[in-house]
């Protein structure tokens, strides 16, 4: 498995400590460094690695591409792009947050579909990070803190069951912030354990 993170550090040490966690070996689960934070440079470069890997003659057998909805103008084409990929049999998954990654964090709390836009000088991420803040154990959270998947592992079914919910509300009503697929590249690690 490939995991491909928009993020440089944040996402990329939540998914090292996970990984640690449920204790598969790094051989199993790659997790790509940082490459560019834009949709389109993360899908860019999973593409690369995908193709490399390929050309050895053992392809990876899943491909998450993990990225913000945030301000990022490519979002929408580099989601396009995946779903191409994904129609021409590539085993490509896009692993979305709107607006961010910290989405997953605060649902760990409890489930929430309050949207998250830009007010002011604040963006829809920082708003949501002030949100996250006034959670225990998260009033001086920053962004690539160390030893977050720790703080919340205990609530790790909260955030599956609300990341759940979110998607699926999203399908009735057409909103989608905020929402995350977070769980679903979780499940696909829980799955190589059982």
């Amino acid at each position: 498995v490939l995991i491909v993170c928009e993020g440089e550090k944040t996402e990329p040490l939540y998914l090292n400590d996970l990984r640690a966690d449920l204790r598969i070996r790094p051989a199993a689960v790659k997790i790509a460094p940082h490459n560019g934070s834009s949709p389109d440079r993360v899908v860019a470069h999973g593409r690369e690695l995908y193709e490399e890997d390929a050309k050895q003659g053992d392809s990876f057998d899943a491909v998450y591409f993990v990225f913000d909805r945030d301000k990022h103008p490519t979002y929408s084409a580099a989601l396009q792009v995946l779903n191409d990929c994904k129609a021409a049999g590539k085993p490509f998954h896009a692993v979305t947050s709107i607006p961010c990654f910290e989405y997953w964090l605060l649902l760990h709390f409890g489930f929430t579909d309050q949207p998250f836009d830009a007010a002011g000088k604040k963006s829809a991420a920082d708003r949501l990070i002030a949100e996250l803040r006034t959670k225990p154990g998260f009033k001086n959270y920053g962004k690539g803190q160390k030893g977050i998947y720790a703080l919340l592992k205990e609530k790790l079914p909260t955030a599956m069951q609300g990341a759940a919910r979110g998607l699926k509300n999203a399908t009735r009503t057409g909103e989608e912030n905020p929402t995350t697929r977070m769980h679903e590249l979780v499940a696909a690690l829980q799955a190589l354990v059982r």
